[in-house]
């Protein structure tokens, strides 16, 4: 069986850790006897590489990145000059490599892969793996009790005003130019919808997440759970108490959250904070350097993939403090996996991860519930690392083993 990934960033250009589930992913079916090929946008690399024993395929694209862990504006990809430009070479690469089965996991590329799908006559399996598809902003799903995605009118009146005052610097003419872009992405977000219910099978990372989609009129969606690599956990207790956090340090990953329960921690504790992501607004960082906490924090900027795993080793406890309900959570698998407990809040898939007082701690959205949770795994560091390795072989089983056999099922039924 041969199989195409798509995804819409890849290696070296890494923003974000869904390109490492795809990278898993692809590592784990081809252990399984699958040949796998990745197929992706090129922002500044060879056209064909080959990375890992993996074949990836670089279809042309206009912009160029300087910063692997950087975007482009989304207006280049999300536009049907690109979506039919896409279509025409990923088609060609199916031709070459004589693919049995299309698997899309970037949003971007669902277009031209449905379509290379029909020109090819192959089978197009859609991994949805966020809620951009649903609401390029967010906001609303903000809201623990809302599955729905806002309307048009919610979209400009209460969800733009809300990203600004977030995520940007509020001037005048930058806010004009997001209005543009955040219209544009509603409109063309349609489109890819449009083309992501057309796939064989829609598959996504969470049972949360499949909340969401159905809720928005996606049907018949299963759910396979990201891959990590489980080998040996390590259950040596760390020498000094550090609280690690890995992603954007941005509102909706909780970051002020953490803050907050650091302060409370930092006045009878001695505990360091280790953020490995980048900062999203100058709100943000200017918390980050408040007297009291910037002796506490080292802030390590965007780390490489190959680099997590020594910084998982010799932290006390991984916390994912997100007040936006994660389609998944990465960071706490993958901490998980190399033996280390896990604090995350009970939002989005992360219950889906931990097990409450076994493995980690699951807690409410405020900072005196966060504070004791993170107090309570420290103190008994010992006890979750020897529960960890003691559930090891069911964790393995479970988000390493699983879903790559179910991969292989849902490929298999489709191809003819």
């Amino acid at each position: 069986m041969k199989a195409l990934l798509l995804s819409d960033y890849f290696y070296p250009f890494t923003p974000g850790g869904s390109e490492w589930s795809v990278y898993e992913l692809a590592k784990a079916l081809q252990k399984n006897k699958a040949e796998v090929s990745i197929v992706t946008i090129n922002y500044g690399s060879k056209k064909l590489e080959i990375f890992d024993s993996l074949k990836i395929f670089r279809i042309p694209f206009f912009k160029k990145l300087k910063e692997r862990r950087s975007v482009v504006n989304p207006i280049w990809q999300n536009n049907p000059l690109f979506f039919l430009a896409s279509a025409y070479f990923i088609t060609r690469i199916v031709q070459s490599e004589k693919a049995d089965v299309i698997n899309v996991h970037g949003k971007f590329l669902i277009p031209g892969g449905i379509i290379a799908g029909w020109l090819t006559k192959k089978p197009v399996i859609v991994t949805i793996r966020d809620k951009q598809l649903l609401c390029s902003i967010g906001k609303c799903f903000f809201d623990p009790k809302r599955y729905k995605a806002c309307n048009f009118w919610e979209y400009l009146t209460l969800d733009f005003p809300w990203f600004i005052q977030n995520y940007t610097n509020r001037n005048v003419f930058i806010s004009v130019y997001v209005l543009c872009g955040v219209i544009w992405s509603k409109l063309a977000g349609e489109i890819i919808k449009f083309f992501a219910k057309k796939a064989s099978i829609i598959t996504t990372i969470s049972n949360s997440q499949k909340k969401y989609l159905e809720s928005n009129g996606f049907e018949n969606v299963e759910v396979i759970y990201n891959t990590a690599n489980f080998e040996k956990p390590n259950v040596s207790v760390s020498k000094s108490k550090a609280v690690l956090f890995v992603g954007k340090l941005s509102k909706g990953k909780g970051i002020e959250l953490l803050l907050d329960a650091a302060e409370k921690l930092l006045k009878k504790n001695k505990i360091k904070f280790i953020f490995a992501g980048s900062v999203q607004s100058s709100k943000i960082k200017k918390r980050l350097e408040e007297r009291q906490l910037k002796p506490h924090i080292e802030l390590l900027g965007g780390v490489n993939y190959r680099n997590l795993p020594s910084i998982y080793k010799r932290s006390s406890v991984l916390v994912m403090p997100s007040i936006y309900p994660e389609s998944f959570g990465r960071s706490a698998l993958e901490a998980l996996s190399y033996g280390t407990p896990v604090v995350v809040t009970n939002t989005g898939a992360l219950p889906e991860i931990v097990d409450d007082k076994i493995t980690g701690r699951i807690v409410k959205t405020d900072p005196k519930s966060l504070k004791e949770a993170l107090l309570d795994v420290m103190k008994n560091e010992n006890r979750y690392r020897s529960n960890i390795a003691t559930r090891y072989k069911k964790l393995k089983r479970r988000f390493m083993e699983n879903p790559v056999k179910e991969y292989i099922s849902v490929y298999n039924s489709q191809i003819k």
